[in-house]
């Protein structure tokens, strides 16, 4: 739920600059961590290779792939930013047989294949149908 509306508050507000909104919610998040980190009595106290791997993933994959998606959601509707989005999703299980050997199950690798179809599918739909777009004047 989270994630479906922070995609539709990008697309609502497409001409102003969210990419603030990410780091917003990103430390709204590390707040939230460290307050149930907190309550439940115990420590953020880790070894200095655990905080390197919590930093480098933390801010240049996360964050950066979010300033990316907020920066792309611009100029597609919503839904199929959405629907874009799945694609790391879907590539995930692909990523973790490739690096680490890991099988994927067969219900893995249908839904992949029910997601790969809705987005070709869309994406053949979008060149099909006529742009919205105002027509440029000379």
């Amino acid at each position: 739920a989270g994630f479906s509306a922070f995609t539709l508050t990008l697309r609502h507000a497409r001409l102003a600059d969210m990419v603030p909104a990410v780091f917003y919610g990103a430390t709204l998040s590390l707040l939230v961590a460290a307050g149930v980190i907190a309550l439940r009595g115990e420590s953020l106290a880790l070894p200095p290779h655990a905080w390197a791997l919590s930093v480098l993933m933390g801010v240049f994959i996360l964050c950066g792939g979010m300033v990316l998606f907020t920066i792309g959601a611009r100029a597609i509707p919503a839904a199929e930013a959405g629907l874009l989005a799945l694609v790391e999703v879907m590539l995930a299980p692909v990523w973790v047989w490739f690096f680490w050997g890991e099988a994927t199950s067969r219900d893995t690798l249908i839904g992949g294949a029910v997601l790969l179809a809705a987005i070709a599918l869309n994406t053949i739909g979008a060149a099909a149908r006529p742009s919205l777009a105002a027509p440029e004047e000379p």
